[in-house]
C-alpha cells in the first residue's frame, strides 16, 4: 500500500474516532411529554434533534410520557443517577421546580439573540418574571410559547337576541365599561331555555379555568418572594371577591363550567361566550357561520383594567447533567423549530385579526400568573370545586382546604434534598400463619368504626377480615393501612398490586374496592379499584402504582365504597 493511501486511511480512522468521542459527549436525553421519536417530518421536539445531530453528532435519547408525568420524571431520572439533560417546562412549575431543586441555570448555555427569520424569538418577558430566581435564569422560552387569555363571544347569537352592537363586549372595552359587572349583565341576557323543557339550555359563559376569575381580579392564590418561597394568599379580600362572584354566577344560573357542554359550545350556541386561549378561534370558525369576536378579558371590581393574562412553557436544563453545553445548544435549536412552526400555523389557519390581538397582548406588561399555583395545583380545582359545583360559600371553602394547602406550601418550600432508592423484594401475603393483624395492618387515621381481625373462615381457609361503618366513617373512605416494613413498597420504583376480595354483608349500588400507595395526606400513588355486585363472588383487584416520587417505604391503604365489610387474601406485590 503507498503511503499517501495509507495517511488517508489512517487519517480517517482517526476522524471516525474522533467523531465518535465527540458525539459521546454530545449525547443527550431529552423529556417533552407526548414526544413521538420516530416522527421526523412532523414532531417538532425530532425535527430539532436531527439539526442538533446534524451539527454536532450528539444522538439525542427522547424520554417518554404524559402531561401529567414531568416532575415524576425528573424525579426518577434523578434517583436513578441519570439525570435528564433537557427537560420541559411550564410556567406553573415554578417556583416549585427552582426551588426543589429539579433544574440548574441555563445562563452563558441559551443564546438569547437567537432570531429566524430575522425576528428575534427569545421571550424576555417570561424569562424575567416567570424563570427568574437569585439572580439567574431556570429556563428559556420562545415568544410563541406566551398563550393569552380572553373571552370569545358569538357576535350573531348577541345580534339575534336584540343586544346592540355597543353593548357587546368589544366595544364595552373600548369604551373602558368591560367589567364583571357587564360580562353578568350579558350573560344573564343570553341565559334561556331555548326548547321550552323547563330548564336552562343556553348559558351566558362558559369556563373551565376556574383561576382565571382571581387572575382578572389582579390577585393570586399565593404569594411568593425573590427566592422562590411561596405563602398561602387564600385570605386576600381579592381571592374572597373572585370566589363570591364564582358563587353568584353559578347561583343565578349563567355560568356553566361542564366541559361537556361548553367544548363546542360557541359553535353549538350553548354557550355565548366562552373563556379560552387565543388559539381557539381557528378551530371555532370553521365550524359555524355565525361571526364570532374575541376581546380581551374582563376586569374584576378590585382592578381597573385587567393586564393581559398570559401563559408560557420553556426548556430547562435537569438536575445532575453533566452537559449543559450541549443542552443548551439543544434548547436553541426546539426554541426555533417551534416559533417557526407556530409562526406558519398562525399564518394558515389563524383568523388574521387575531394575530395582531395576540402580539399586542404580549407587547403590554403581561402577567403570568400560573407560578401561584405551582404548589396548590394539585388540590386548586377541588378548592374552587367547593363553590361551583358544591355551592359553599367561600368562607366555607377556605376554612376546608387551608390546612391541606399550607401543607403543599411548606413541601415546596423544601428542596427535594439527596433521592436514596431502597431495596425491594417481592412480598407474598396469605394469612394461614397469622392469629392476628397487629403489625401486618392497623386502622386507617380517623376511622373509629374500624374492626379489624383475622377470620379463620375466610375466602380459602384465613383471611383479613376489615369492617366498619359507613354511617359514622362516610360511604366511601380508606379503612386500613397496612405496615410498611412488611406490605409496603419503597420509593422510586413501579408495582403490580394485587389481592383477592370478598364482600362481607349488604353490598350497596355502585360498591367497590379500592387501593393506594398512602405515604402521608399530601403523598399517595396510584389507584386500584375494583366494582363489587355481590357477597359469594370472591374477586381480584389488580393494578398498577408508579411515579412514587418519595424517599422510604410507604405502605398500602385500602378502602370500599358502599360496603360494610371485606374479606382480603393472598396479596401479591411485586416490581414491574
Amino acid at each position: 500500500m503507498k503511503k499517501t493511501k495509507l495517511f488517508a486511511c489512517l487519517t480517517g480512522a482517526l476522524v471516525a474516532l474522533s467523531s465518535l468521542a465527540f458525539a459521546g459527549e454530545w449525547d443527550i436525553k431529552v423529556f417533552r411529554p407526548a414526544v413521538n421519536p420516530r416522527d421526523h417530518k412532523n414532531d417538532v421536539m425530532v425535527r430539532a434533534g436531527d439539526k442538533y445531530t446534524a451539527e454536532t453528532g450528539g444522538k439525542v435519547t427522547y424520554v417518554l410520557g404524559d402531561w401529567g408525568t414531568v416532575e415524576s420524571k425528573v424525579l426518577s431520572s434523578m434517583a436513578a443517577g441519570d439525570p435528564i439533560d433537557v427537560v420541559f417546562v411550564r410556567d406553573a412549575d415554578f417556583p416549585k421546580f427552582q426551588v426543589k431543586g429539579y433544574l440548574q441555570p441555563v445562563d452563558g448555555y441559551v443564546n438569547t439573540s437567537m432570531t429566524v427569520s430575522g425576528q428575534q424569538i427569545f421571550n424576555f418577558a417570561a424569562a424575567e418574571k416567570v424563570f427568574k430566581y437569585n439572580g439567574h435564569y431556570y429556563a428559556a422560552s420562545h415568544m410563541t410559547s406566551n398563550h393569552a387569555w380572553l373571552v370569545i363571544y358569538n357576535k350573531t347569537l348577541m345580534d339575534e337576541n336584540g343586544i346592540k352592537e355597543s353593548e357587546q363586549p368589544k366595544a364595552l372595552y373600548e369604551k373602558g365599561q368591560w367589567t364583571w359587572d357587564a360580562m353578568a349583565k350579558l350573560a344573564r341576557k343570553l341565559t334561556a331555555d331555548t326548547s321550552g323543557s323547563g330548564s336552562i339550555d343556553r348559558w351566558g359563559v362558559g369556563n373551565w379555568n376556574t383561576r382565571i376569575f382571581a387572575y382578572m381580579n389582579g390577585v393570586e392564590f399565593t404569594k411568593t418572594d425573590a427566592r422562590g418561597n411561596q405563602t398561602l394568599n387564600f385570605e386576600d379580600p381579592k381571592v374572597t371577591a373572585a370566589l363570591s362572584y364564582l358563587q353568584t354566577a353559578k347561583n343565578e344560573g349563567w355560568y356553566q363550567q361542564d366541559n361537556s357542554i361548553i367544548q363546542d359550545g360557541i359553535v353549538n350556541r350553548t354557550v355565548a361566550m366562552v373563556i379560552g386561549r387565543e388559539y381557539d378561534p381557528a378551530s371555532i370558525v370553521k365550524k359555524t357561520r355565525d361571526e364570532i369576536a374575541y376581546v380581551r378579558l374582563p376586569s374584576g371590581p378590585n382592578v381597573k383594567k385587567t393586564r393581559p393574562v398570559l401563559e408560557c412553557d420553556g426548556y430547562g436544563i435537569g438536575a445532575g447533567s453533566k452537559k449543559q453545553k450541549a443542552a443548551g445548544k439543544y434548547i436553541e435549536y426546539a426554541l426555533k423549530e417551534w416559533y417557526a412552526d407556530d409562526i406558519k400555523n398562525q399564518s394558515s389557519t389563524w383568523p388574521k385579526e387575531m394575530v395582531q390581538f395576540q402580539r399586542d397582548m404580549i407587547r403590554e406588561d403581561p402577567y403570568y400568573p400560573g407560578p401561584s399555583v405551582a404548589a396548590l395545583d394539585s388540590m386548586l380545582d377541588s378548592f374552587l370545586g367547593e363553590v361551583v359545583w358544591a355551592g359553599n360559600s367561600p368562607a366555607s371553602a377556605i376554612e376546608k382546604w387551608t390546612p391541606k394547602a399550607k401543607a403543599l406550601l411548606a413541601d415546596a418550600n423544601k428542596p427535594v434534598g439527596k433521592l436514596e432508592k431502597l431495596p425491594f423484594s417481592k412480598i407474598t401475603q396469605d394469612f394461614e400463619g397469622v392469629s392476628s393483624p397487629n403489625g401486618l395492618v392497623s386502622s386507617f387515621e380517623g376511622i373509629k368504626s374500624a374492626k379489624i381481625t383475622v377470620e379463620k373462615s375466610g375466602i380459602k381457609g384465613k383471611s383479613l377480615k376489615i369492617t366498619y361503618d359507613p354511617e359514622k366513617d362516610g360511604a366511601e373512605t380508606s379503612v386500613v393501612i397496612t405496615d410498611a416494613a412488611k406490605l409496603g413498597i419503597v420509593g422510586w420504583r413501579e408495582y403490580k398490586v394485587e389481592f383477592d376480595v370478598k364482600v362481607v354483608g349488604k353490598v350497596g349500588k355502585n360498591a367497590s374496592v379500592f387501593a393506594q400507595a398512602y405515604a402521608d395526606e399530601l403523598h399517595q400513588y396510584g389507584w386500584i379499584n375494583k366494582s363489587v355486585s355481590d357477597n359469594s363472588t370472591v374477586y381480584h383487584c389488580s393494578g398498577t402504582i408508579k411515579d412514587v416520587n418519595q424517599n422510604g417505604r410507604i405502605g398500602i391503604a385500602i378502602g370500599m365504597k358502599n360496603i360494610s365489610g371485606v374479606l382480603i387474601d393472598n396479596i401479591v406485590i411485586s416490581e414491574k
